[in-house]
């Protein structure tokens, strides 16, 4: 984790209000800005809080600096620390400079390879309305950054500063430009063999070869490229310092060879050299009419050799990256060309306005000489020309201005790296595959999904690109999760839920072919186990325990899909077509045949499982003539709908463990077909079905057996039973029933059940859910609706609309979003819009 002051050089970012907008624009990128914080903060809006902030510094009217503070905190790449520590690495950072009590606006931006935090800093204090200025704050900031690196964990980095100013400044054009620097040019090229010269004539022999000059400026030397672009011999390297040279090689001597070339020959030193003429004008009059030999010419003296050029700094001689680079030199030059027509039209049509505005004033003198009458009249109604005119001029220069600031804008010139980030955006390959060899080796972190080998596909994933980084990772959004590629893995920045993790594994997967290798933490890991495991995808995963994991995820699914069954290895093909054959709702076969393990014929309907009649068959004495119950039944397949009872919803005590088909659960009632009329019973008879009458005999599997009580059926007895000798009871009152008072329904599901029956008749409205935990993420403002009393806020998300209970304080601040206004869920349902504090 790096902490550090970011100079405001551009005056927009010196004003808190341009740096607040600017850290909180999403730039028309999804994946840019993450969350934002106000803190302390009377306001909760973000254009409020920054007119709070603006009045706090107007409060002190004796600071002459720069009045607002721009902090940048950047983690390591792939570090995705949570919310809470974000928080509590800004709060600590901002306390340890002095900043703990001020104003500030804090945004996380997620689109670099490094997540950072962007924060500005009302260096005004709100109650005192005092300046506070950081002391040495750099070196604060690094230890403190050390501290929170071991107390949350944080990949440790180094925050010892080991070079110099210029140093520092060549080290941000190579990797924000990508074109090499003059001193990383030198250090590479020709360091080594300038530090080990033995004399200065060596030295300026050395420095020849490599097109460049060595010069004395001050008290010091500086090493040029002839054409302006200089550096300090002292920050090549300390050896090459003026004092040091001087005392290996003695008092400095300048290049005698280039001082001999600069000798003009005899006869010659008295002589004014010939003034130098334009290309196309005309001759000086010694030389007209005469033509010059070639041997008359001057010779332009150069040394062959090495010469900075100032080439992509990670090119490497490819041919690809040359023709690249050959482009962009061409568009910039389109460019530069285009901006000097359009300023060279500003300026005259600026020209032809003041020309257009003296001429009018000219005319209103002459007309006001022409006049006759008291002078300091003339003198008044000149002065009023003269100010109009004035005006006008003015005007002109204003709009001049601002067309020159807008063209500039227009034709800008870009460095090679945003050039190459552009082209890349836009999809072009081999402009990507150029910004990833710019990426150093840096280790892996987060959660990440790649193939056990390499690539075998390269061609573009067949997702929308959010943006794409300036070392060549692909930022893709899909179902409100953010998946990274950097061309070796593919990474789940944030926002994982189900959809962004199947599609990471159909992307792997399009890329990698089918055995993929998973790296981060354990809880990922048994995302992406269920993930496979639920979306059926024919992957296999190079860890033993990640694989064993999906494969018994992918057996209990199996099971509670009613498939399990089918999906056993040691049945035997004869069992599996006759299970294909039971469980298509037709006709059934008539199974005549031999069992292969018992050897026992089995007529028609017939099963050898003992105490389990077939499909059809009469039913035990005890069941006869009885429905079981919906608790009693194993699994049921319906023909006509996909719908199955799950595991849990049968008892333990059922055989059947596969689905059974629905026309084959109804017990057999015993005299089918015979028409059920009413017949006088005798005593002790009964028409209750499954009641054996009194005195009757009982089923043979219960006979010489004793019930329970708690088997024991309960007999229907309209009145008391009368027994002789025994008083007769009086009749008791009839108790009216108590019902169970039903559960009454909320506001969310009446509401919820009203757009289903909606949708149901036709109309032309999304689906309605209610929210879950698993709903977290980003959504958009759809509304509001209040429903018996109760305040339901509408989300949407991917064509569904997601209904949300809020409390009075949520309802009143969310009245003031807009539909379409881009929110966040957390886990606990809380409501947050970017550019707004919790």
């Amino acid at each position: 984790m790096i902490a550090r002051h970011v100079p405001m050089k551009e005056a927009k970012l010196s004003s808190f209000a341009g740096l607040a907008k600017y850290i909180t624009n999403s730039q028309e990128k999804q994946e840019r800005v993450g969350e934002v914080r106000l803190t302390n903060f009377q306001s909760e809006s973000l254009d409020w809080a920054i007119t709070e902030a603006l009045h706090v510094q107007q409060r002190n009217q004796r600071a002459e600096g720069d009045k607002t503070y721009h902090l940048l905190i950047s983690f390591a790449p792939g570090e995705q620390p949570s919310a809470d520590v974000l928080r509590d690495v800004e709060n600590r950072i901002c306390a340890a400079i002095g900043f703990g009590g001020h104003q500030r606006v804090s945004a996380v931006h997620h689109d670099t390879d490094n997540l950072h935090i962007h924060v500005a800093i009302n260096k005004i204090h709100p109650e005192r309305h005092t300046i506070h200025e950081p002391y040495r704050a750099y070196q604060t900031m690094g230890d403190m950054a050390a501290i929170l690196e071991r107390e949350h964990g944080l990949q440790v980095t180094n925050h010892t500063g080991r070079k110099r100013g210029s140093e520092n400044r060549a080290d941000d054009m190579e990797q924000h430009a990508g074109i090499e620097s003059l001193l990383g040019w030198i250090k590479r090229e020709c360091a080594d063999q300038l530090t080990q010269a033995h004399t200065w004539n060596d030295l300026h022999e050395v420095i020849r070869k490599n097109g460049l000059e060595l010069q004395e400026r001050g008290n010091g030397l500086v090493i040029t490229d002839g054409r302006g672009v200089g550096v300090k011999a002292s920050s090549v390297s300390r050896n090459l310092s003026k004092p040091n040279l001087e005392k290996r090689l003695g008092a400095f001597e300048g290049d005698a060879k280039k001082k001999a070339t600069a000798k003009r020959g005899p006869g010659l030193h008295n002589r004014k050299a010939p003034p130098v003429v334009a290309v196309g004008g005309k001759p000086p009059p010694m030389r007209k009419g005469r033509l010059s030999t070639l041997s008359q010419l001057g010779a332009i003296e150069g040394e062959p050799g090495k010469r900075y050029e100032g080439r992509p700094i990670h090119s490497a001689g490819s041919a690809a990256t040359t023709e690249l680079y050959a482009r962009y030199k061409a568009e910039q030059g389109i460019k530069v060309h285009a901006r000097a027509t359009a300023w060279g039209a500003a300026k005259n049509s600026k020209d032809k306005a003041v020309e257009a505005a003296k001429r009018t004033g000219r005319l209103k003198r002459a007309a006001i000489k022409m006049l006759s009458g008291p002078g300091v009249n003339k003198k008044l109604l000149y002065a009023l020309v003269s100010k109009a005119l004035h005006a006008e001029i003015q005007k002109a220069n204003t709009q001049y201005l601002a067309e020159r600031q807008s063209i500039h804008g227009e034709y800008s010139k870009r460095a090679w790296a945003d050039w190459l980030q552009a082209k890349a955006t836009e999809g072009d390959q081999q402009a990507l595959k150029a910004l990833r060899t710019r990426k150093t080796a840096k280790p892996r972190a987060g959660d990440t999904v790649a193939g056990s080998g390499p690539a075998k596909r390269l061609s573009p994933m067949p997702l929308k690109v959010d943006s794409v980084t300036k070392d060549g990772t692909v930022i893709h959004r899909f179902a409100g999760s953010a998946i990274r590629d950097d061309g070796e893995a593919l990474q789940v920045a944030r926002g994982s839920n189900r959809a962004g993790l199947e599609a990471v594994l159909r992307m792997a997967v399009h890329r990698y072919g089918q055995n993929i290798a998973v790296n981060g933490s354990d809880e990922f890991k048994e995302k992406i186990a269920r993930v496979a495991a639920t979306s059926k995808l024919n992957i296999t995963f190079n860890d033993a325990a990640l694989e064993a994991r999906r494969q018994e995820l992918v057996r209990l699914t199996s099971k509670e899909s009613g498939n399990d069954r089918s999906s056993r290895p040691n049945r035997s093909a004869d069992e599996r077509r006759r299970s294909a054959s039971s469980s298509d709702g037709g006709s059934r076969t008539k199974r005549g045949g031999r069992n292969a393990r018992t050897g026992i014929r089995r007529g028609p309907g017939q099963t050898n499982k003992s105490g389990l009649g077939g499909v059809g068959p009469k039913p035990p004495a005890l069941s006869g003539n009885g429905l079981r119950e919906l608790s009693q039944l194993g699994v049921v397949r319906l023909p006509e709908r996909s719908e199955v009872l799950l595991p849990r919803d049968v008892p333990h005590n059922v055989q059947h463990e596969g689905a059974e088909h629905a026309g084959g659960m109804r017990r057999g009632v015993s005299g089918a077909g015979r028409r059920v009329g009413k017949k006088p019973r005798g005593p002790g008879a009964t028409n209750k079905p499954g009641v054996v009458p009194v005195g009757g005999k009982p089923p043979a599997m219960l006979r010489r057996r004793l019930q329970p009580m708690s088997k024991i059926r309960e007999l229907p007895v309209d009145g008391p039973i009368s027994v002789p000798g025994m008083p007769r009871p009086p009749m008791p009152k009839p108790v009216p029933e108590k019902t169970m008072p039903t559960q009454p329904k909320s506001a969310a599901d009446k509401y919820i059940a009203e757009r289903t029956s909606k949708l149901a008749k036709g109309f032309d409205i999304p689906n309605h859910r209610r929210y879950t935990q698993d709903d977290k993420g980003a959504a958009l403002f759809a509304g509001t609706r209040q429903i018996e009393g109760e305040t339901l806020a509408l989300l949407k998300r991917d064509e569904e609309i997601i209904v949300l209970p809020v409390d009075a304080a949520t309802a009143r601040r969310i009245k003031r979003y807009s539909l379409g206004d881009a929110v966040t869920l957390n886990d606990k349902g809380a409501v947050t819009k970017k550019g707004r504090s919790r």
